[in-house]
């Protein structure tokens, strides 16, 4: 029996969190009161008199914006989440124009910022997309009330279309609104929270802001990314047209400044445009008509005093609060969403974990297609395993002896050749894994040319000198590759698995491979499958280890994993080096990535999945 989990909220935060759980093949229900989902992340459709459609972004105008000079830096997670997903980039850099406020220079570089090709709600929308047929997901449906059971949880639900009421039973509950709807919420339910952590979350305030929309005559083209001024009452104005977001020329977007939101909150519309129209029109002209402006206000518009925190776990309640009022080290509130949303799917993993750990009914569910990792030492192996069947690639050189970094040159090429997944080897010298200071340095600074050249995640692992995982050096590493980190078989080194297991979920690694500290998979089947079930959904158990076609359904169908990594090698012939083989002695046995053994493996894993499902 698989465990379900309920997300109430389905803007970035909520939607990242589903994500990353149906990644994990976890059952997902996200409920959200808005009528198609994406949050703050909004673009309004319109129906104009004449049958045309305008779009109008009515949440964030553009991404990553900075004033001139601004020293604060982004992490660009909203970028990241977008590069997982299937289709092309939706962003595009447009060039901004900036009316400074007093007193502020102007900036040696001009302004830019990102726009959504469509909209800003694409992005959660093909987040949905790219779960079509896995979530569940329920609009225009507000959640009434929380009811803890024994079971879990039993979330009572209205559809804001026919108020039809219903109850959604999950084990695990994520709550991803603003934090004010979220403490209202709980509290309406009876819920308390600790002190402390009610008192944080009541600290956490957002600003406010009144959007103005329609379709306008302009003066003059606006720059593509819009017009964002210092001071005043009106803060950005934007072309949808221009932005590519709408195909009606003069769809325009004006955002209030927070102050001024606050002070006209409860002015009706009709004198709201009174006011706005008129401070509008030296830039965008007059309305094309009766009728074709419109008001919308956001309440929870932009947190200002976010808890640090990327989310709070309320064990005992198996629930979890994230949201933009959470991860406040992120200057963009997008960014802070995004890291939330993943913090809380981690966290919920363990709650998760930790219900199939005590109750032998829950267990991780076998996935509709078992992923195949090969490892490769070269562009021609690259290309070959991805053509042969190949889901994701572990990119070393000198596999004879483990695998060891291989050059920035060789990663560039092998990005060139293939598009799936590469994780990179970081592994400066063969033999143990205790570094001395200068080899760390050695390795971050490769972590940093793979990840900034676009490698999909890092494989390494560092011990102390006692042999145990060295927890600083570690975490440094995953924060950097921001959880795409893979510790490597030095795992099989570690005199208790299990409890390394939970270090290593402790430290955010993404996965761990291993032949469960046998010399094959094979023979560390048992280990192996203790290792799996021990993970449950908070970390991925890689096996590896002379795995091969004749062994791989065996070894699937008795630890459940599901993936697997090979090196699918055989002995190549060297004729030179078979000419001098006292000479060739220490120079490794060559070896080359043999295609059928690639094709075997991926035959034999579709047709293990085509026979359970």
């Amino acid at each position: 029996m698989t465990p379900r989990v309920a997300i109430i909220g389905g803007g970035l935060a909520g939607l990242t969190a589903a994500h990353r759980l149906l990644a994990r093949n976890i059952e997902v229900t996200v409920i959200d009161k808005g009528r198609h989902g994406g949050g703050r992340m909004c673009t309004r459709p319109v129906v104009l008199p004449d049958g045309r459609t305008a779009r109008f972004d009515l949440g964030p105008p553009l991404l990553y914006t900075r004033v001139p000079g601004d020293p604060g830096a982004t992490a660009h997670r909203v970028i990241d989440l977008d590069n997982e997903l299937p289709g092309p980039s939706l962003f595009t850099s447009r060039p901004v124009g900036r009316i400074g406020a007093p007193g502020e220079g102007a900036g040696p570089a001009p302004i830019t910022g990102l726009t959504t090709t469509g909209g800003m709600r694409e992005l959660p929308f093909r987040l949905i997309a790219a779960a079509s047929g896995a979530l569940h997901f329920q609009d225009h449906t507000l959640v009434e009330r929380l009811e803890r059971t024994e079971l879990g949880w039993r979330v009572h639900t209205r559809s804001l279309r026919d108020g039809f009421e219903s109850v959604a039973s999950a084990n695990a509950l994520i709550l991803t609104p603003p934090v004010p709807q979220t403490l209202e919420l709980l509290q309406n339910s009876n819920i308390a929270l600790p002190d402390a952590l009610r008192d944080d979350l009541r600290g956490v305030a957002y600003s406010r802001c009144i959007a103005v929309y329609g379709t306008f005559d302009p003066v003059e083209p606006l720059h593509p990314g819009g017009v964002w001024l210092g001071d005043g009452p009106v803060e950005w104005i934007c072309d949808n047209h221009r932005k590519d977001v709408s195909a009606v020329p003069g769809s325009i977007t004006a955002l209030t400044s927070p102050a001024w939101a606050e002070e006209h909150w409860d002015v009706p519309d009709e004198l709201l445009l009174e006011l706005l129209l008129p401070r509008l029109s030296a830039w965008v002209g007059s309305p094309t008509g009766p009728g074709s402006v419109w008001v919308h206000r956001w309440r929870w518009a932009r947190p200002v005093s976010p808890v640090r925190a990327p989310c709070a776990v309320l064990r005992d309640h198996a629930a979890v609060l994230a949201g933009d009022g959470f991860a406040g080290q992120h200057a963009d509130a997008v960014d802070a969403a995004v890291t939330s949303g993943e913090a809380a799917a981690h966290r919920t993993g363990g709650l998760l974990t930790a219900l199939a750990r005590r109750d032998t009914r829950y267990s991780v569910p076998r996935p509709p297609r078992y992923t195949l990792e090969i490892a490769v030492s070269t562009p021609a192996e690259a290309a070959l395993a991805v053509r042969a069947g190949a889901d994701r690639l572990e990119l070393s050189c000198a596999l004879e002896v483990g695998g060891l970094t291989p050059s920035i040159g060789l990663f560039r090429a092998v990005r060139e050749w293939v598009e799936v997944p590469v994780y990179v080897m970081l592994r400066p010298r063969a033999g143990g894994f205790m570094y001395r200071h200068s080899e760390l340095e050695i390795m971050w600074a490769d972590a940093e040319a793979f990840l900034s050249e676009g490698a999909s995640g890092i494989v390494f692992a560092a011990l102390k000198d006692d042999g145990a995982i060295d927890h600083v050096r570690c975490r440094q590493f995953v924060e950097r590759a921001d959880g795409k980190a893979v510790f490597h078989r030095a795992f099989d080194f570690l005199s208790d698995p299990l409890a390394a297991l939970d270090e290593l979920i402790e430290l955010g690694f993404e996965r761990v491979l291993t032949s469960g500290g046998a010399s094959t998979a094979e023979t560390g089947t048992n280990r192996l499958a203790a290792l799996v079930q021990h993970a449950g959904w908070q970390i991925e158990v890689l096996p590896a280890g002379s795995v091969r076609p004749h062994n791989v359904a065996d070894l699937v169908r008795t630890t459940r994993c599901d993936q697997v990594h090979s090196a699918a090698r055989v002995p190549a012939d060297d004729p030179l080096l078979s000419a001098h083989p006292r000479l060739a002695r220490g120079l490794g046995a060559p070896g080359e990535l043999d295609e059928r053994l690639v094709r075997g493996l991926r035959h034999e894993l579709d047709r293990l999945a085509g026979s359970l499902s």
